[in-house]
């Protein structure tokens, strides 16, 4: 007789450029190969087609995420989250790394599950992240019990607008282990199949990534996403210099050992003009610096959270590659990211120690987010 089906309460929220389905803790598996199973089932991998179409996922790495919730034991936190990336194509469940985009829905979730009810006005969620061992802070405010996420609010890469989401990263620097600089070094010498050396940075702030000039590739940045993706050579060095850079930051004993999805590589290059993915014109005035970064060995059709504090943290960080390819720099003003969808806005504050070396004291970014379901997911 052939068993029925499982069925978990779940949410389905956009944060950000993302869109994830979470959980309650609680109805999460322990057992690691229960919670993999039920994860790729309820995502629809592994899918040999690249579209997720028996489950939730959309088919590229920003829609394929899970995360689950429960109240935190921490003196430092409200809420414990942890985030998954879940594998396309492989069904792989990647835990190595956070999301900053669906970070900004864990404050609502928990407050709207009932994991930490808190009054009717402006909230503030401490939230531990058990991916990077990091804490973030969320802002926002609420209203009838429930998280407002309808406001005049633009984020690149979302249509229409909502309620501001603050998320301050504390002291995000170090999630390998090794500080801002986790070789300790502002810039390395890498080198690609084709490409020879050329030079680029590791930078960890939320979460680790290698940056390399885009002029290394014949590029400059304004090509979409989809244009390098067909660039194969190029984004197999990319992918080459990824793993590397992953044996460099501790992260993997060899390149073939590195996770999918941390560390991150992405391209950089000084501001040109260019188009958005929704075909708005960008002046080379409107930013400090433009970036390409690849998640799952696609480009991103935006610039991940995690990805942006990492940024951040390079750019106030005097040598790193960032800092010395952007323009018109003010690091005490806002940090504006030219990426496919638009300019983001961020904040690092950095202190440099008299030994040389860097403390990050925090990032900050603002998202929007929304609720878009809830109920039950069904799952072997």
């Amino acid at each position: 007789m052939t068993a029925l089906p499982r069925k978990t309460p779940a949410v389905f929220y956009r944060g950000g450029t993302s869109k994830a389905v979470f959980f309650k803790a609680e109805d999460v598996p322990e057992n690691i190969e229960e919670r993999d199973t039920m994860l790729c089932a309820v995502m629809g991998s592994p899918d040999p087609y690249g579209r997720q179409l028996d489950g939730l996922g959309g088919g590229i790495s920003s829609l394929s995420k899970a995360m689950w919730v429960k109240k935190s034991t921490r003196n430092d936190a409200d809420v414990d989250y942890t985030f998954a990336q879940v594998g396309i194509r492989d069904g792989v469940i990647d835990l190595s790394s956070n999301c900053g985009n669906m970070t900004s829905t864990v404050g609502p979730f928990a407050i709207e599950e009932g994991i930490f009810p808190l009054p009717d006005g402006p909230a503030m969620v401490r939230m531990f992240n058990t991916n990077t061992n990091k804490i973030v802070h969320a802002h926002f405010t609420i209203q009838d019990g429930r998280a407002v996420s309808t406001g005049d609010m633009e984020i690149p890469g979302v249509s229409g607008t909502g309620a501001p989401m603050r998320l301050d990263w504390m002291d995000p620097a170090g999630t390998a282990g090794r500080g801002v600089l986790p070789t300790g070094k502002a810039q390395e010498t890498f080198s690609a199949p084709g490409f020879g050396e050329f030079p680029g940075s590791i930078v960890d702030a939320a979460a680790v990534c290698v940056y390399i000039p885009a002029s290394v590739f014949g590029l400059t940045c304004a090509e979409s996403p989809m244009a390098i993706d067909a660039m194969p050579e190029v984004m197999a060095a990319m992918e080459h210099v990824r793993r590397d850079a992953a044996v460099r930051a501790g992260m993997a004993e060899t390149p073939e050992a590195a996770a999918q999805a941390a560390p991150r590589v992405a391209l950089i290059a000084p501001p040109v003009p260019y188009k958005t993915l929704a075909g708005t014109e960008i002046r080379a005035d409107e930013y400090n610096i433009a970036v390409r970064v690849a998640s799952m060995e696609n480009i991103h059709r935006a610039v991940q959270v995690t990805g942006a504090m990492s940024i951040s943290a390079g750019l106030v960080v005097e040598g790193t590659l960032l800092n010395e390819m952007a323009v018109d720099l003010d690091t005490s003003e806002d940090l504006k990211i030219g990426n496919p969808s638009g300019v983001l806005r961020t904040r690092a504050d950095a202190r440099k120690n008299p030994d040389g070396s860097w403390n990050l004291v925090s990032t900050t970014a603002y998202r929007t987010f929304r609720r878009i379901m809830d109920g039950y997911v069904y799952h072997p």
